[in-house]
């Protein structure tokens, strides 16, 4: 004697083929998750935490002027020369009055204006 399936057995099977179904996406979504976690726990020491984002806003402007000072050297390199020695020159006065003028803010911040 054989047993036919029923309407009954087939919705149950079908409900319970859906909630298996719901189980294993959800428990795969939290396998996806604790790999993630994981991931990030191995690399850290390998990226040094936020080095990357404390390096990058730190020498994008430079690279940038960089970049600008490297395509006009390209471009036009006779041009070039002379702005570069006029930067330099610039750069080392700025390097060499910027305590002058960090010392003058002080004094003037810490000065208390009389209310």
């Amino acid at each position: 004697m054989t047993t036919h399936p029923t309407k009954l057995s087939s919705v149950h099977t079908a409900a319970s083929l859906a909630q298996r179904r719901d189980a294993l996406l959800a428990e795969c979504a939290l396998q996806r998750l604790a790999l993630g976690v994981q991931t990030r726990q191995l690399l850290e020491p390998l990226t040094g935490g936020n080095l990357r984002h404390t390096l990058a806003t730190r020498f994008k402007i430079p690279l940038m002027v960089g970049g600008a000072v490297l395509g006009l050297a390209l471009v036009r390199p006779r041009r070039i020369l002379p702005l570069l020695r006029a930067s330099g020159a610039l750069l080392k006065h700025a390097t060499t009055a910027m305590p002058v003028l960090l010392a003058l803010a002080q004094r003037f911040s810490k000065k208390e204006t009389p209310s």
